[in-house]
């Protein structure tokens, strides 16, 4: 079953039972084409595969990884919270128009924006659980952990968002690599099938803010779609400056009567594929700074 296929079969859903047999029925399908594999910090670059039970999916980098649980994406709730979404909004067109509900459905899931001001405390909640589980010796850890201690990062919601991807027939890489200088993992997603162009960046840890005047914002999912040059440069390792501002300008294009007039906030960023090395600055721009520096 192709991603036009499901996107047709999404639509006419009418009833949660046919969500659910049909989210059954995928991840069976993608259970037999799962071949037993490492994957993660230091072990993968990119993957492409649904992240089955066979996988071994090593979250954290650490010098004992061998010994960190493998993260186990055992809970099917957020499968069947964004497919009902879909299904009840009839809005689902392309993947432009899934990037939005995704990365809110991650961020309920899990509650783990970058962004939030408690950072600290997520991030030594989630380094808590691991060490937690590596101690006791268990060798798995289920994404239904986070989802209780809301503090999931990165490595989840990239984990969590392949799979979803990969359930609705998109062609998506989990990608192990850096954002500016931190190790970081993200989704890069092939509407036109693996190899072909374009290929979009899509970080579910960030999103795109609109802000109002009253104060409150607007929320849509983080995404940039590559040239063949800034997707080459960041397959090489390279530090490659990520400009969303196109991905604005689509935005408001699409959504004209919710986002005409706000203030669009967000972070451009530097990404890279791959984190076995330091972060290489993109030499294109590299030497327009210096250029504008003179």
């Amino acid at each position: 079953m192709n991603k036009e296929q499901i996107k047709e079969k999404i639509k006419n859903f009418k009833s949660d039972e046919e969500i659910l047999n049909f989210i059954k029925e995928r991840i069976l399908f993608l259970e037999t084409q799962s071949t037993e594999q490492i994957i993660g910090q230091f072990y993968t670059d990119t993957f492409n595969d649904f992240i089955s039970s066979k996988i071994h999916y090593k979250s954290v980098a650490s010098s004992n990884r061998l010994n960190f649980p493998n993260l186990v994406f055992d809970d099917i709730t957020p499968y069947f919270e964004l497919i009902k979404e879909l299904s009840e909004s009839k809005d689902y067109l392309n993947e432009l128009f899934l990037f939005t509900p995704l990365m809110m459905n991650i961020f309920n899931y899990l509650s783990s924006k970058e962004s939030k001001a408690n950072i600290e405390d997520t991030l030594y909640d989630r380094h808590r659980l691991y060490w937690d589980y590596m101690t006791k010796g268990k060798n798995e850890i289920s994404i239904k952990e986070f989802h209780k201690q809301k503090c999931g990062f990165c490595s989840e919601n990239a984990g969590l968002a392949h799979n979803i991807f990969k359930i609705l027939g998109i062609d998506s890489q989990l990608v192990i690599g850096k954002r500016n200088d931190e190790n970081h993992a993200y989704n890069i997603v092939f509407p036109r099938g693996y190899g072909n162009q374009p290929a979009v960046l899509f970080d579910p840890s960030y999103s795109i803010d609109f802000k109002m005047e009253n104060g409150s914002k607007y929320s849509t999912g983080y995404f940039k779609v590559l040239t063949i040059d800034e997707y080459n440069n960041m397959l090489a390792g390279n530090g490659t400056h990520i400009d969303i501002s196109s991905s604005v300008a689509t935005l408001i294009r699409y959504y004209p009567n919710q986002l005409t007039g706000l203030i669009p906030n967000y972070e451009n960023a530097s990404y890279s594929i791959g984190n076995d090395s330091p972060l290489r600055i993109d030499t294109q721009k590299d030497k327009k700074n210096q250029k504008d520096r003179r």
